[in-house]
């Protein structure tokens, strides 16, 4: 795998303001080594290996209930395998590393 392939992550639609803001400093503050390019209509948020969003910390950040289905609203694309969706969590990641 190279060193590009080792990022996973997603395209976060910059339309969706203050709940895309929180979605990103919730995988700032629950992932390692999380870059951040802002496109201006798409910021691509990602992470080494593998990327956590937690409703919980989205709620914390947003100061508001977040629904874990909503995602789909403002990831317009991901890059590595969702191998796990919950109403609690959303992990990514190129293989099952559990």
């Amino acid at each position: 795998m190279s060193e590009e392939q080792a990022y996973v992550g997603m395209d976060l639609d910059t339309s969706g303001g203050a709940i895309v803001t929180a979605m990103i400093a919730a995988i700032e503050e629950d992932n390692e080594g999380v870059l951040v390019d802002d496109f201006m209509v798409y910021k691509k948020v990602k992470a080494p290996h593998k990327m956590v969003l937690k409703r919980e910390t989205v709620e914390e950040h947003l100061g508001a209930d977040f629904d874990m289905d909503a995602v789909h609203i403002y990831m317009s694309s991901c890059f590595g395998f969702i191998t796990e969706w919950d109403e609690e969590h959303l992990i990514i990641q190129w293989e099952d590393e559990n």
